[in-house]
């Protein structure tokens, strides 16, 4: 087991998105905290990247050594909250931890560093959609001051059923 204080949070680059979508396809393999049925490409990966980037949203990533080579052990993101003007001091958060990297405090490493660059860059509001069962997102959010706002009931379909999701927000 690596442990936590070996892990580096840094700004993610490129290099880094191939890490990235195998968290994430894994996470659409086997849980409904991503609502997409398929894996995502490599391409949709990069484009997901550059689109966040350059929109003006911070990426970091959780690595580590292993056996010499660098691993993505979890990453976070800010992204758009809605496509309206008025929205544009408003975000919304993601954090995926690595299923072999979980339970090592990298979700508060992550989320930490991540609401410093959203005060830095001037953001009002931090907005948070965690699926039914993660009650581990839900304890990491009550930890950092989200409140929860609201839970849309059956708004998400996967696995053959329907799923809840509880909205936080975070006002900076």
């Amino acid at each position: 087991m690596v442990e936590t204080n070996s892990y580096t949070i840094r700004p993610a680059v490129e290099a880094d998105v191939a890490q990235i979508n195998d968290i994430v396809n894994y996470e659409i393999g086997v849980s409904v905290n991503n609502f997409n049925y398929g894996p995502r490409s490599y391409e949709d990966g990069l484009a997901w990247f550059n689109s966040t980037i350059t929109g003006g949203y911070p990426i970091f990533v959780a690595t580590t050594l292993v056996n010499g080579e660098e691993v993505v052990g979890g990453y976070s993101s800010l992204g758009s909250f809605r496509q309206k003007d008025g929205y544009r001091f408003t975000a919304e958060y993601s954090i995926y931890i690595h299923h072999e990297h979980r339970k090592r405090g990298l979700g508060r490493r992550l989320l930490s560093d991540l609401l410093a660059e959203a005060k830095t860059r001037k953001f009002h509001a931090i907005i948070g959609s965690i699926s039914e069962g993660n009650e581990a997102s839900l304890r990491l959010a009550d930890q950092f001051g989200f409140r929860v706002v609201g839970v849309m009931k059956d708004n998400g379909y996967k696995f053959d059923r329907w799923i809840d999701n509880t909205f936080v927000e975070l006002i900076l």
